[in-house]
């Protein structure tokens, strides 16, 4: 009997390791997933930037927040033209869209109208660089 008991309290508590595992590996692999998404939207909003903005050569993005109630997402960033001026704004990227809604304007001389053509450097919000 003794023996009978401690193969079940063995094996219950073999299952909740395991179940405890399987868990913990599942909930990475979902962070990893919502990660990439994000990144994969700063992209794309870096891309729309290119199409409002002229003389683009480097984008800090510095936070991105995605509002549910709308679908959009919120980006805060540090915009470099190609003069090494810098402004600091915030825009709204709709994703289904693909295109900028709002963009705070807060230095003219930098943010000007256009289309940038050469590649810029994207620094994203996980701090990994890359060339759009």
């Amino acid at each position: 009997m003794n023996k009978k008991w401690m193969v079940v309290i063995i094996s219950l508590l073999l299952l909740v390791v395991l179940i405890g595992v399987g868990g913990k590996m599942y909930m990475d692999k979902r962070a990893k997933q919502k990660e990439d998404e994000k990144i994969e939207i700063e992209r794309k909003s870096v891309e729309a930037l290119k199409e409002r903005y002229a003389n683009i050569k480097t984008v800090e993005i510095e936070k991105t927040a995605y509002n549910k109630m709308t679908g959009a997402y919120s980006l805060y960033v540090k915009m470099t033209n190609d003069k090494s001026e810098s402004v600091n704004f915030s825009y709204t990227f709709w994703e289904k869209r693909e295109e900028i809604g709002a963009a705070g304007l807060e230095n003219e001389e930098v943010q000007v109208k256009g289309v940038t053509k050469d590649k810029v450097r994207v620094i994203y919000s996980n701090n990994k660089e890359e060339d759009v």
